[in-house]
């Protein structure tokens, strides 16, 4: 776990000067990434860039994660020879739950948005509130209930709940979505459909008590996890357009016990074929 006082150390804007400056001493131009991807819990995604400039969180942001599945490193490359636009992978990011403060936790989107990239694409590994989902499945967030916040540690619970699910919608939303359909319909590709859903955020780190769980059904929420909230809110509003895809680790039951970090992690393996080539076809047409 981090050091709940831990001071962040480089600005979003001195984390832009770090990113611009090893592209270029890499020999690339140092231009900004048509799109950049954050990785969830064992997500893995987007590897082998061409031309890849591999830094770690340490020296971006200086700081790192401490949490398994993260493995603290951003990946500078193109996704082909022929295309020549830069992307930006980030393995891992940072949580409340493990003590760090709201700043650090954001301070990765907030660099994102530093930057200029105009997309961002953001994953997590989430367990499922809807009954109709399955594990390994892939749920786009078209909205998402905040009860991670920390206005809510003053506000209390009771405002939290009543808050209504704030909408994830734009083009970049519409594109996976519109995407997914389109290979789900190559029977050759044997691709799952996508699932349309709310995430809702909670701090974490315990998993949910069935209590927790009845009621975020209630506010009609279709998955829960820890974190991809503070990025959806600190791109709201800006020129960095942001969506999000869970990956469904649980499917959340009264009859059958939950596992625990290992199985999470191993549904996120066994979906990323899927969302690699989701992600590789979205980013290709953008």
């Amino acid at each position: 776990m981090a050091n709940p006082n831990q001071v962040v150390e480089k600005s979003p804007a001195e984390a832009v000067a770090l990113l611009q400056s090893r592209l270029q001493a890499g020999g690339a131009p140092a231009k900004t990434p048509v799109a950049a991807v954050v990785l969830g819990s064992g997500v893995s995604v987007l590897d082998n860039l061409v031309d890849q400039i591999v830094i770690n969180f340490q020296d971006v942001f200086g700081m790192s994660p401490g949490v398994a599945g993260h493995s603290g490193t951003l990946s500078l490359g193109r996704l082909s020879e022929g295309d020549e636009r830069t992307v930006a992978v980030l393995r891992g990011r940072f949580h409340l739950y493990e003590g760090y403060p709201w700043e650090a936790v954001t301070l990765a989107a907030r660099t994102i948005v530093e930057w200029g990239v105009p997309n961002l694409l953001l994953t997590n590994a989430a367990g499922g509130l809807n009954q109709k989902y399955h594990v390994g499945d892939l749920m786009v967030l078209t909205g998402f209930r905040d009860h991670i916040s920390p206005k809510w540690k003053e506000l209390g619970l009771v405002p939290a709940v009543q808050a209504k699910s704030e909408p994830v919608a734009n083009a970049l939303t519409d594109k996976l979505l519109a995407i997914g359909k389109k290979l789900a319909a190559d029977a050759d590709l044997q691709f799952r459909p996508l699932q349309a859903g709310v995430y809702a955020g909670l701090l974490g780190p315990s998993y949910e008590t069935m209590a927790e769980i009845n009621m975020l059904r209630k506010l009609q929420a279709d998955a829960v996890g820890m974190s991809t909230v503070p990025e959806l809110l600190s791109c709201a509003g800006g020129k960095t357009m942001a969506a999000a895809v869970s990956v469904i680790t649980n499917v959340w039951s009264d009859d059958v016990a939950m596992g625990g970090h290992e199985e999470v992690l191993e549904a996120s393996k066994a979906a990323s074929k899927r969302l690699d080539k989701l992600f590789r076809t979205v980013l290709a047409e953008l």
